[in-house]
């Protein structure tokens, strides 16, 4: 797979500025080519999963509950935790980026921080925007050797970022029931990183796993939440995929992280950029983030 990034290096004097008119030899507009990335085969993976996960989103002081759908691919030794939604969109935004932007031709930019699309109301050329919405990261679990590998993105960097996640749980299983999507569940508690959780697991599903960092009970887990009903995971799809899919690490230059490291890139994330090219001249508009989260992990 060639991958092609498109890295704008603006003087620091600008960046801080909310809004300013740049020529372009005060930019460099940069083509990386990171050339033919290979991949790592992880595993197969043979079933499907799609999970609505719901979590508070404080937006100008007022709390809303933000829905997203995440996808679990799952195979007999690793699975894929991730927002194909947001995965597909952000790879929109990114050709248009490479294939809209071209070095040689630019002549001006302005750069807008904490803006809104109020920024191009009388312009022409062609307008392009990405969201904020939706979850940036990748969860790879191996399950045999408890450890998650959570490949995450910044705004500022062509680099991915890479954490090693070491994590296991202790389960308490229960004797209450649930029918959930069809599937007879029983119930189960534990205790992660600050919050305690109920989650639901069909043995008729025999699969050690679930969403987000979650496994380790005899059986699909099919829903979880806290106790404080702030966060809340429930499958609302499940295919059998016949042939299976690759589950693929790309091999990359990765930043070393931690789990703060994390937490931090996305509490400072914006709401998203909007690039307008008219010719030579180009406007990119980094939109003000208003959303405030609660981090599902505590310690």
């Amino acid at each position: 797979m060639k991958k092609i990034f498109v890295l704008l290096i603006l003087l620091s004097a600008c960046m801080q500025a909310f809004s300013q008119n740049i020529s372009a030899n005060n930019v460099k507009v940069v083509k990386l080519d990171k050339g033919n990335v290979s991949s790592e085969n992880l595993d197969e993976a043979g079933i499907r999963c799609y999970y609505k996960f719901v979590q508070p989103v404080t937006i100008s002081q007022k709390t809303e509950q933000k829905i997203d759908t995440l996808t679990l691919d799952i195979g007999a030794k690793v699975s894929h935790y991730y927002d194909a939604t947001r995965a597909r969109r952000d790879s929109i935004f990114g050709d248009f980026m490479n294939n809209k932007l071209n070095p040689a031709t630019i002549q001006s930019i302005s750069v807008v921080k904490n803006g809104d699309m109020s920024s191009f109301d009388s312009n022409v050329g062609t307008t392009f925007e990405s969201e904020e919405k939706g979850e940036t990261a990748h969860l790879y679990k191996k399950k045999q050797v408890g450890e998650i590998i959570i490949i995450d993105r910044s705004e500022d960097a062509p680099n991915k970022y890479k954490c090693i996640d070491k994590v296991s749980f202790q389960w308490d299983i229960k004797t209450d029931t649930l029918t959930i999507l069809g599937y007879l569940c029983q119930k189960a508690t534990t205790t992660f990183r600050g919050r305690t959780y109920d989650a639901w697991f069909t043995s008729d599903i025999p699969v050690n796993d679930g969403p987000w960092k979650f496994y380790g009970l005899p059986g699909l887990i099919l829903k979880v939440n806290d106790t404080e009903n702030i966060f809340s995971f429930e499958i609302i799809g499940l295919e059998h995929l016949t042939p299976t899919i690759e589950i693929l690490l790309a091999k990359e230059d990765y930043i070393n992280a931690s789990l703060k490291d994390l937490d931090k890139l996305k509490k400072k994330r914006s709401g998203g950029m909007a690039v307008n090219v008219n010719g030579g001249n180009v406007i990119m508009v980094r939109k003000k983030n208003n959303n405030e989260y609660i981090s599902l992990e505590k310690e």
